[in-house]
């Protein structure tokens, strides 16, 4: 989706009774759009996940905007603050209701353009948009009110499902599927080859990548990610999964449902990642692994030392328990004490006669 801002203004009152939160503070004052804490403007709402009322007080400090959504589980009566706060249940989705108050949807206009190369054998639903200098290849296949951004390439036999909205660079690879609902951002690449290759006299040769990339239903990745194209058979990337920008999804890699994968990501060949797990940014994960349902990794996190990681926390270089890493850190804040009190000992011990 593509939102531009909107001329539009609501009370602080009635903007409390549309997400059904309370108000503390002036119902007349009138909100004129949303901002960031980062940005802040004195006529727009903005919005704090604080969780405790030490840290929103930090927020409040600082705080120069129209209005505040934060949560209704927190006691404010000893904030120290004047600003006008709205207490929702969370913070975050009142803020994306919000949302059409402020900006408005660009509708994209339902046509083929005469500019873009589609193959007469390829198969386009109804209300699909294929803009400027596309590419639709021989076979290909486009669903009901899919939407194509300039400089898409739909290889053979590609398909695109219902919904879907691939933006501007993005390459799906033959025979690879994107599912109903999903967004591709800009310079993504579905199914590229397997990096696979095998020893010989004459150097290394490349094992041929005949497999496909398939991607579930309402799955979003992010710009210039590249999920590989499996050495035989899936990569399969399950419905609800959500990809940032810039990860390295590896051939037969196998990502179940809801599972976050956060920018800058790598995953090696044959790993499952089980459903709802969360890999943080730049965490890294040999091949051939297998990440249980719900397991969560920090940012920077390095796994491959072990084959299987069942559910919990992980941190660390090597990736283990977090509570393992913790445990570890304060004997590690502990040596020097106790290679001082060594040294000592070294020191009465030659000296015994």
């Amino acid at each position: 989706m593509i939102f531009i801002p909107r001329d539009n203004s609501i009370a602080l009152g009635a903007l409390a009774d549309l997400l059904g939160g309370t108000l503390a503070g002036d119902p007349q004052a009138t909100i004129h759009g949303a901002c960031s804490l980062d940005e802040q403007m004195p006529d727009a709402v903005a919005f704090s996940n604080a969780s405790t009322p030490g840290a929103l007080q930090k927020v409040l400090d600082r705080f120069q905007a129209g209005a505040l959504l934060v949560r209704d589980s927190l006691d404010i009566g000893t904030l120290e603050t004047t600003a006008n706060l709205v207490r929702v249940a969370e913070p975050l989705p009142a803020m994306v209701r919000l949302v059409p108050l402020f900006y408005a949807e660009i509708e994209v206009q339902r046509v083929i353009s005469p500019r873009a190369d589609v193959h007469p054998s390829a198969r386009i639903g109804d209300d699909v948009h294929i803009a400027a200098f596309c590419s639709v290849a021989e076979h290909a296949t486009i669903g009901n009110r899919a939407v194509l951004y300039p400089g898409v390439v739909l290889y053979p036999h590609a398909r695109v499902g219902a919904g879907s909205i691939l933006h501007s660079g993005v390459t799906i690879r033959e025979r690879c599927v994107i599912g109903n609902d999903s967004v591709v951002q800009n310079g993504a690449v579905i199914g590229s080859d397997g990096f696979g290759y095998y020893p010989s006299p004459e150097g290394h040769q490349s094992v041929p990548q005949v497999g496909v990339a398939v991607l579930g239903d309402r799955v979003d990745v992010g710009a210039n990610t590249c999920i590989d194209r499996a050495t035989l058979g899936t990569t399969p990337i399950s419905q609800g999964v959500k990809i940032d920008n810039l990860a390295q999804i590896g051939h037969n890699v196998n990502i179940g449902e809801h599972a976050i994968v956060c920018g800058d990501v790598a995953i090696g060949g044959s790993t499952k990642i089980g459903k709802g797990a969360v890999l943080a940014g730049a965490s890294s994960y040999a091949d051939h692994l297998e990440v249980a349902d719900g397991a969560r990794f920090t940012g920077r996190a390095a796994a491959g030392h072990v084959r299987k990681y069942e559910k919990g926390d992980y941190t660390g270089y090597p990736a283990r328990p977090i509570s393992q890493w913790k445990r570890e850190q304060v004997m590690i804040r502990r040596l020097p004490s106790v290679l001082k009190r060594l040294r000592a000992l070294e020191k009465t011990l030659e000296e015994r006669p």
